[in-house]
C-alpha cells in the first residue's frame, strides 16, 4: 500500500495524502470492511465498534485514538437501524431502555474523556485486552 499505509506520529491519516487510485481501493476495502462489521454488529446486537478500530488503523491509516474516536460515530446509525429492526420484530425490552441509557450516555462521556488522556500504549493495552478477555469469555 506504499507509504499510504504509514500513520504519522502525530495520529493523523495519510488516506487524503494517497492517490486516486489508493484511495479508491482503500475506499473499496472500506465498504467491504464496513458490510462485514455491519453484519457482526446486526447479527449479534454488538461487536461492530471492536472490529470497526482495526479497519480504521489499518485500512484508513487512522492514528489509534482517530480510529477509536471515528468508530464510534461509524457504529452510532449501525445501532440505531439495528435498534429499528429489533424493536419492529419485537426483540425489544422497553422495560430497561431508560436505565440503561443512563448509564451509557454517562460512561460514553467518561471513556470519550479518558480518550483524550490515555496514551497510545495505554490505550491499546486495554482495548486489544478486553478483546481478548470477552473472547476468552465467549469461549467459555
Amino acid at each position: 500500500m506504499g507509504t499510504a499505509s504509514v500513520v504519522t506520529k502525530c495520529g493523523t491519516s495519510k488516506f487524503a495524502a494517497s492517490s486516486p487510485r489508493d484511495r479508491k481501493r482503500r475506499a473499496v476495502l472500506l465498504a467491504v470492511c464496513g458490510a462485514a462489521i455491519g453484519a457482526v454488529n446486526g447479527l449479534f446486537g454488538a461487536g461492530g465498534g471492536m472490529l470497526a478500530v482495526p479497519v480504521l488503523t489499518y485500512a484508513a491509516a487512522l492514528g489509534e485514538k482517530k480510529a477509536h474516536a471515528t468508530a464510534i460515530a461509524v457504529i452510532l446509525p449501525l445501532c440505531l437501524v439495528s435498534a429499528a429492526v429489533y424493536a419492529a420484530g419485537g426483540n425489544f425490552d422497553y422495560e430497561v431502555l431508560a436505565p440503561t441509557v443512563l448509564g451509557v450516555l454517562a460512561g460514553g462521556v467518561a471513556g470519550a474523556a479518558a480518550l483524550k488522556k490515555l496514551a497510545v500504549p495505554v490505550l491499546n493495552f486495554l482495548f486489544y485486552g478486553l478483546m481478548l478477555f470477552a473472547g476468552i469469555r465467549m469461549m467459555m
